[in-house]
């Protein structure tokens, strides 16, 4: 079970041979090291996790306060509940499940401090309700699929379905606003837009696990970053963020600057995907639900 979670949560190597095979600081890697490996890196990705819920609530707080609309303010209170909410649950799980976490990568941090940091309410609506949030429902599909510890896959379920609703309300909120803005003030939002998911891609290597690993990290990200399904899982990230770009307009506007900036990402094929303003309700306790009883009838 420890190394099939190591594929999910690091997109490395699924065995001891396999991660030995990409060379360098793996050349030598012992079966113990490759478990060791896998038990850091699900705390390592556990723990951001964690540390983006902690960040999504300090800023649906800020929302709450800043946003100009009452009927927001009333649906922002609601989600300081399910922050406080999600992080209690991941902390409670890491600390019993795993002994401790792993502090905030420094791309995570950077990116919530220049969030928290910026007086404009809708840069704070882009940067947690349409990035952070949007890259981490989509980090959470992608293990809740691929994990085997139930208790883990049922939690990444209720969060999910709880980040959706938080990622469609975030484009509702925010696109008819996009459309009045000058192209001056959308440029600054196309330029957040793609710093900011550079930053939450690049959150994702795991730098802090080599380290306590006691490995070289310029040379293991090397290696790792050679690796195709590394590219698969950096690209799918993106996967909930583009539609949700297209959907608010900020594709197109300048020239189609953001649009030419993820095609040198090469993620601009997720844009007609269905956006999570259509998708949410396929993440209802609802669904979960009747997803449920359908696994009880087949077993």
């Amino acid at each position: 079970m420890v190394a099939e979670n190591a594929i999910a949560n690091a997109g490395v190597a699924s065995t001891p041979d396999q991660m030995r095979a990409l060379g360098g600081p793996f050349t030598n890697l012992s079966d113990a090291d490759f478990g060791r490996f896998a038990i850091e890196s699900n705390v390592w990705t556990l723990s951001q996790f964690l540390h983006g819920e902690q960040g999504a609530l300090v800023c649906t707080a800020k929302i709450v306060e800043t946003v100009p609309w009452i009927d927001a303010k009333y649906y922002a209170s609601t989600q300081v509940m399910d922050e406080a909410r999600h992080v209690e649950v991941f902390a409670k799980y890491l600390q019993d499940k795993w002994g401790g976490e792993y502090p905030v990568n420094a791309h995570l941090k950077m990116l919530l401090d220049d969030i928290v940091s910026d007086t404009r309410w809708d840069m704070t609506y882009l940067g947690m309700q349409i990035m952070v949030e949007g890259l981490a429902l989509a980090a959470f599909g992608f293990m809740q699929q691929m994990t085997t510890e139930p208790l883990l896959k049922k939690l990444l379920r209720y969060v999910m379905s709880d980040e959706a609703r938080h990622v469609a309300f975030g484009v509702l909120s925010l696109r008819e606003y996009y459309a009045e803005l000058t192209d001056a003030e959308i440029f600054e939002r196309q330029q957040f837009a793609f710093e900011a998911g550079v930053r939450m891609r690049d959150r994702f290597l795991q730098q802090e696990v080599w380290e306590r690993m006691g490995m070289n990290v310029k040379e293991a990200i090397q290696a790792t970053m050679a690796v195709p399904e590394r590219d698969l899982f950096q690209m799918m990230l993106f996967s909930k963020i583009v539609p949700n770009a297209k959907k608010l307009g900020l594709l197109d506007r300048n020239d189609s600057w953001l649009r030419r900036r993820y095609e040198e990402l090469g993620v601009i094929q997720f844009e007609d995907l269905v956006d999570t303003g259509n998708e949410y309700e396929n993440f209802s306790l609802e669904q979960i639900a009747a997803d449920d009883a359908a696994a009880a009838a087949k077993a």
